[in-house]
């Protein structure tokens, strides 16, 4: 969804001592930003500063963390170990 269409998410939340500054923010839907609270899931920031939505060990699959959506320049990257 569009960025104008988001809400910001604190990757550490607020209430558990995350700071709201742009190194512990990112932008999330906003059913996804619920859901965070409810359900398990955590987000973190990766190696390459990415937001990595991380699902609750039952349900995890093993699947990409990341929404590559967002990051079409990742496709065009050879694919050489440096991003996951």
């Amino acid at each position: 969804m569009p960025g104008y269409w988001t809400q910001v998410h604190h990757v550490t939340d607020w209430k558990d001592g995350g700071a709201t500054d742009i190194t512990n923010l990112t932008l999330s839907c906003g059913p996804d930003n619920r859901m965070v609270e409810k359900t398990g899931w955590t987000t973190k920031i990766n190696d390459w500063g990415r937001t990595e939505w991380v699902p609750p060990p039952e349900l995890d699959t093993g699947q990409r963390r990341i929404n590559g959506y967002h990051h079409p320049e990742r496709h065009l990257l050879p694919e050489d170990g440096h991003e996951p």
